[in-house]
Order: structure tokens, then sequence, then C-alpha cells
């Protein structure tokens, strides 16, 4: 009786201070142009292979995003969603690619250093059913300590995300691309010299599969589709699988995600052989928004 009654007290609690449950929130954090404000933790573990990797290559990157979207009437929302990384991986003379959320890289020394920054901003409509879209720009900062995985310039370019949903499914994706405008200014090696050369030019495009299940649960995938447009193999194309849960850490609400990717279409001489992804999303008050 006292559990339950503990339990009861903790839902009420829950829905007095955000105004909805589970499985509402749930839904509604599935849609990333929401006005959900959360802060985003995601690990990925990485293995590396191809004719040029010998042995067992991995990569281990955390990526901190922040959400926190100011809506603008009762329709549209002002988006920023910066991505910060975290890389452990190599840091010798390689190849590398990729972006720096999905960084692929190959060398003889690792290290564990901060990556480039993401930082893409905009304006979107969003609505509880339909289509939600959204546009705006999208920026990358030469932040990497990595000689092997950072860019060492700064790009930019145009992003879009669209999605479709209804009472069970989320379908969708985020597009960005990026042009190199602007070297680092650092030539401290002959690498980072070598890709001072060449401008980036690359796409990522991150596509959404979520179907609701009762109690707060997801099937879903979200892997990234990345072309570089500059190298002779450009698409890394996956597939995925995972499954998503929103429950409680004491008062908040936090969405925990796992998903099994697995590329299709790769590179041969070095590429993501799979990957596995945790996340966990930690749902906070929107001062401006309905949550």
């Amino acid at each position: 009786m006292k559990r339950l009654m503990v339990l009861g007290l903790s839902i009420c609690l829950t829905s007095a201070l955000y105004g909805k449950t589970m499985e509402e929130m749930s839904k509604e954090l599935a849609n990333p142009l929401a006005q959900i404000w959360n802060l985003s933790f995601q690990y990925n573990y990485t293995k590396i292979g191809g004719d040029k990797v010998d042995g067992d290559e991995h990569m281990q990157t955390t990526v901190f995003q922040p959400v926190l979207p100011i809506p603008i009437g009762d329709e549209y929302t002002a988006f920023a969603r910066p991505v910060i990384t975290y890389i452990e991986g190599p840091t010798g003379v390689g190849i590398s690619g990729g972006t720096p959320v999905v960084p692929v890289g190959h060398g003889v020394e690792r290290s564990s250093e901060f990556g480039d920054t993401i930082l893409p901003i905009g304006i979107g409509k969003v609505v509880t059913e339909g289509l939600s879209w959204g546009v705006g720009a999208t920026f990358i900062f030469p932040t990497s300590q990595n000689n092997l995985l950072g860019s060492h310039q700064y790009q930019a370019g145009p992003t879009a995300l669209a999605l479709w949903t209804n009472k069970n499914w989320v379908v969708g994706g985020h597009l960005q691309h990026w042009w190199g405008f602007a070297d680092s200014g650092d030539d401290s090696n002959l690498l980072i010299r070598g890709k001072h050369k060449e401008s980036a030019n690359h796409t990522d495009l991150q596509y959404f599969i979520i179907r609701h299940l009762p109690n707060a649960w997801q099937i879903r995938m979200s892997p990234h589709i990345t072309a570089n447009w500059n190298a002779h193999d450009k698409f890394v194309v996956p597939l995925a699988i995972g499954v998503g849960k929103m429950l409680k850490i004491g008062p908040m609400p936090v969405m925990l995600m796992a998903e099994y990717q697995m590329p299709i279409i790769a590179p041969d001489d070095i590429a993501p052989e799979s990957t596995i992804m945790l996340q966990a999303n930690f749902i906070i008050k929107n001062p401006f928004g309905d949550l």
C-alpha cells in the first residue's frame, strides 16, 4: 500500500511539474522541432574496418547536445542545437573522414580529445500530427585537438528538417551540408597543411523512423547517412534498429535509448563496420513553451 501511495504521489508531482504524461513527453521528444527542452548525452562505440585497416580498430565518441528551442507564436519555433564532441581515437598519421558526430579514422597512436563543434540554427513550424519542418544554417568550428579527426577548417552551409507524425509514428530527417570557407590558421604539421589544400564539402542526413508503443516505449532508428563529395567512395549508408523508454529518475523524466547501426554502403579502404549507440535525454522545463 505504501509503495502504491508513493508511486501515485510521484506521478502527481511529475504531472504537476511538466503537465504531461510519460507517453506524451516520449512522443513530443521524438520530434526534434518540438518545444520540449532537454540535455542529450550520447555515447557511440564504432568498429573501424577496411582494406587499409589491420587488426581491431575502434573509436569512441561522446556527444553532448543541449536542445533549448524558443517558441515564436503558437506554431513556430526558433532552434539552436550545438553539438559538442569528445573523441577517443587515432591521433597519428592515417586516413580520416566522416563528420564530427560520425568520425572515421585509422592511425598508429590514440588519444582522447575534443572534436569539432557543430551549430545548426533556424526556425521551424511544429504540429502535433502532420508535417513539421524547419530551415536554417549550420556551422562547424575547428575546435578539434586531434590532428587526424579534426577538419581544421571553418565550415558553413544550409540545414533543413522535415518530420511527419501521427499518433503512433514519426518519420523524417535532418539534413546538413557544409562547405569549408577558411582554415584554422594552424599549420603545425604536414597533415593539417594537407587538409587546408582541399576545402571541405560534405553532407550529413540523419533519418528518423520511430514507432511509439504503450507505456512510453519506442522502436526506433536514427543513424546518419554521410557523403564526402571530395572522396572517391563518397557514401556511408547505415541501417539501424533500437529501442527507447521514457522513465523518471527522481522527479526528472529521462528518455533512454540504445541502437545498433551497420552500414550497407561504405568505402572499401576505411569505414565504420558497426556502431553501438547509447543515449540519455534529460527533460527540463521550458520556461517559454508549453512544457
